[in-house]
């Protein structure tokens, strides 16, 4: 398996990062812009996702199917002394990964359901908004992805920032659509039950909006 983990920091300074920041639309563009066709393409899902652990720090971070190329990203929100991003091929990580183990981990997740429609219509996808329902959905889907979160009453995993943003999902070409998104971020400690399923998990995605920032599982060592 060819998989990079790439990890860019942003200039939070730039006007372009603001603009990009602002953006899940844009930020698509960019992401997409940093590989050669077909990067784009279902079958070569470039998954991304934008973390702010601070203030000062914004932390854009990919898996992609090819390394990306970053000058676009160095020119209009990177630091001018030196390039932000640092790429490495994810593959070794994924194949050591093992029944039993915990680690550490965040994913920003678009949490949502369908509801049900009339006969004949098709069912409307609605946002969970609170921290319990955006909770419960990740919860419920932790088995099929290859992992546990621990007592579902007193889970290893907390919702740590929520947000909704709404943009253009089209750009100044062809008529303007708005788009809502709504986030949350969880952060927690996963222990591996099937690791074949977190592979995947890693490389393809959990969730809806992954175009837009969403479905981005990273692991790092537990303390």
């Amino acid at each position: 398996m060819t998989v990079f983990l790439t990890r860019y920091q942003l200039n939070p300074a730039r006007r372009g990062t603001v603009r990009l920041v602002a953006s899940p639309q844009r930020m698509h563009a960019a992401v997409l812009a940093s590989f050669p066709p077909p990067g784009g393409q279902e079958h070569q899902r470039v998954l991304w996702r934008l973390d702010e652990p601070s203030r000062y720090e914004r932390n854009l971070y990919m898996v992609s199917p090819k390394a990306p190329s970053m000058e676009h990203l160095d020119e209009q929100a990177g630091w001018e002394q030196h390039p932000g991003g640092q790429s490495r091929e994810y593959g070794p990580f994924l194949e050591r990964l093992g029944t039993g183990q915990r680690w550490v981990f965040r994913l920003t997740g678009n949490p949502v359901r369908s509801v049900a429609a009339g006969p004949g219509q098709r069912g409307k996808v609605v946002p969970h908004v609170t921290a319990r329902q955006q909770l419960t959905w990740l919860l419920e889907r932790a088995e099929r992805h290859g992992f546990s979160l621990g007592d579902p009453e007193d889970p290893t995993v907390q919702v740590t920032r929520r947000d909704r943003n709404a943009f253009d999902k089209s750009e100044a070409s062809g008529p303007r659509r708005r788009a809502t998104i709504t986030r949350a971020q969880f952060d927690g400690i996963l222990t591996v039950q099937d690791p074949d399923l977190l592979r995947e998990a890693l490389t393809q995605g959990i969730g809806r909006a992954k175009a837009y920032g969403c479905g981005l599982l990273t692991l790092a060592p537990a303390q």
